[in-house]
């Protein structure tokens, strides 16, 4: 999930992470408000659209590059990698979450959802965990959705607490400015407190204890995925650990593009899959191309992971892949926005690539509140 500072809108991702979700901070705002925690939810979603697909891989010229790449060590964080697919258009077990509803007619609560290997989509639990109060920027779910962060936007204390809103533990952030948590895994939140340029990084158990400053002076808020801490520059990505040992990687891409994002890191920091797009008058990402890669964290090469739809080889805003998981066979499921930043909410699909970059099939995502994100 992508971490940001809340005095300004960023790019979603977000992470992992999720965190990341998408949108802007006053839609996160009205996407999470909350009531009283609930109870878990058994119902299920009907089984999502679904379509194998032999879409042709990305044009040649630009598809992979090579580029500078960081050494990467060998030892990885402390995280599982994610389950291989038995066969290359097979899925993964998936986990998804759920942004609440707050005033709409159903009022639901937030979800975690499982995706069952018929396809369909089974809610595991639900709750309310942030009980009423508001937010100051989006809520950050641990990778296997039991547990759940957030900064209170009055009382400005970072909250960690069971997904329904039980077990909390408060860390006061003395009304600083603070990068939105983001989970480290499943037992750990980073965040950050200051100004950009001047954050510092600070990791801490779920439980509350364990607080442990990571960087000092960092230059903006991170991105959290893996398990791995990613810093993004315009054609640049750096990763690093807890130890916060950064190594750039200068991936070679087409003329015309930045950077925009990291949307996921695999467990041992070798492959990363990043979102790139053109520049437009006035930065309004509505007019932009986006064009996602998978990148070689050694050698800097990249692959462009092929569009869903060909008029997405135009500026149209389409296509941003916002967050991801690294298989252990080399191939990718990847959360795609389809809608554009000027739609005012996203639209997202599950996409199964080849390490090629070639689709191999398509998914929806859960049926309801569009505010959500892959977990894991």
């Amino acid at each position: 999930m992508n971490l940001g500072p809340f005095t300004h809108t960023t790019r979603p991702a977000s992470a992992r992470r999720s965190g990341a979700l998408a949108g802007t901070a006053a839609l996160l705002l009205l996407a999470f408000g909350a009531a009283a925690c609930g109870t878990a939810d058994p119902k299920a979603a009907p089984a999502p659209a679904e379509s194998a697909t032999a879409t042709a891989a990305p044009s040649a010229g630009d598809t992979s590059a090579a580029g500078t790449g960081g050494s990467v060590p060998d030892a990885a964080p402390a995280v599982a990698p994610a389950r291989p697919a038995v066969g290359s258009t097979q899925w993964p077990q998936l986990t998804w979450y759920t942004a609440e509803e707050h005033g709409q007619k159903q009022n639901d609560p937030a979800r975690i959802w499982r995706r069952t290997p018929a396809g369909t989509w089974q809610v595991e639990r639900s709750g309310r965990p942030q009980n009423g109060k508001a937010l100051n920027g989006p809520l950050a779910v641990s990778p296997d959705g039991r547990r759940a962060a957030w900064v209170e936007g009055s009382a400005r204390r970072l909250v960690i607490s069971a997904f329904d809103g039980t077990k909390r533990h408060v860390i006061p952030t003395q009304g600083q400015q603070t990068c939105a948590p983001s989970w480290l895994d499943s037992g750990r939140v980073l965040y950050g407190l200051g100004r950009e340029k001047e954050l510092t990084l600070i990791a801490v158990n779920a439980d509350g204890t364990g607080q442990k400053v990571l960087a000092t002076h960092y230059p903006k808020c991170p991105t959290v995925s893996g398990g791995w801490i990613a810093q993004v520059g315009a054609q640049t990505v750096a990763i690093g650990d807890e130890r916060v040992v950064r190594r750039a990687i200068s991936p070679r891409l087409p003329a015309g593009l930045v950077i925009g994002g990291v949307a996921a890191i695999s467990g041992n920091g070798r492959t990363l899959v990043i979102s790139a797009h053109t520049t437009s008058p006035g930065g309004c990402g509505c007019s932009e191309r986006f064009r996602n890669y998978r990148l070689d964290a050694v050698s800097g090469a990249v692959t462009e992971l092929a569009p869903l739809d060909p008029a997405w080889k135009q500026a149209t805003g389409h296509g941003e892949a916002v967050d991801g998981v690294v298989l252990a066979d080399g191939g990718l499921v990847v959360q795609i926005n389809a809608a554009t930043p000027a739609d005012g909410a996203p639209a997202y699909r599950l996409v199964r690539y080849a390490a090629s970059g070639r689709v191999l099939a398509t998914a929806s995502v859960p049926a309801g509140q569009p505010w959500g994100g892959l977990l894991g």
